[in-house]
């Protein structure tokens, strides 16, 4: 009898040890996001106010690494996967461009995934290349050492870039403020860098949309986004294909 219960408490022991191996390894193969962390995004897809639907998927791409603790949990070039929250295009019955974004989830280079949390904070223009065409050859005759150099311009690597601050241009209008003292809107939104665009609270004030009082809103491939983490919701070990 003495030996049933001993090794029925051995058992209960080693099956507790080895659950607890499992939360430790899951816990260490998935990387932890800190609150607040700043994470960088570059679209990988255009969206559109006008053609996008609440539930479709938005893709990104890490254009920078992210450090928690001094310690980099996330490299540059990871992949994030999130929804469309809100889409409502520009019209006369509707002078209001609405467009909600939250992701969800991001994918380490190793196939680790991470479910979090975030608020949009700002929205920058995507980065352009910019090249100028070859000049054309010199006429005969003439020295091409004393004709006057043009200025060349090369183009850049692709790759992250120092946030610019944001812009102080007031984006409201007369008539937008006109439909603030009618009730139709409200002025609590940030001006971006794209022109045109603002960031306004969503309806449940978790996150910011992008709005536009003159056109549809469009967020064309390579737009850069900046996220705050809020919080992690969960971990995920699921080895990406």
């Amino acid at each position: 009898m003495k030996r049933c219960v001993i090794l029925l408490a051995l058992t209960w022991l080693l099956t507790l040890q080895s659950v607890a191996q499992q939360d430790s390894a899951a816990n260490a193969s998935s990387p932890l996001l800190e609150n607040g962390s700043i994470m960088y995004l570059e679209l990988a897809k255009t969206l559109d106010a006008k053609k996008a639907k609440p539930g479709d998927e938005v893709r990104a791409s890490l254009l920078a690494d992210v450090l928690s603790h001094g310690k980099i949990v996330l490299r540059q070039d990871a992949k994030l996967i999130g929804h469309v929250t809100e889409a409502q295009a520009f019209s006369k019955e509707k002078p209001e461009s609405r467009l909600g974004v939250a992701f969800d989830k991001v994918i380490a280079k190793g196939g680790q995934e991470t479910a979090f949390n975030s608020v949009l904070l700002a929205i920058r223009p995507a980065q352009r290349l910019q090249v100028n065409p070859m000049s054309a050859p010199a006429p005969p005759g003439t020295n091409p050492a004393s004709a006057p150099q043009q200025e060349r311009h090369y183009p850049m690597p692709k790759g992250p870039s120092v946030p610019l601050p944001t812009s102080s241009r007031d984006p409201y209008t007369r008539e937008d403020r006109d439909k603030v003292h009618r009730g139709e809107t409200s002025l609590d939104m940030q001006p971006t860098d794209i022109e045109g665009l603002s960031l306004q609270p969503s309806a449940d004030g978790a996150n910011r949309v992008v709005v536009s009082f003159k056109n549809n809103v469009k967020l064309e491939s390579g737009v850069r986004l900046e996220l705050r983490v809020t919080n992690q919701t969960k971990r995920d070990t699921a080895q990406a294909p």
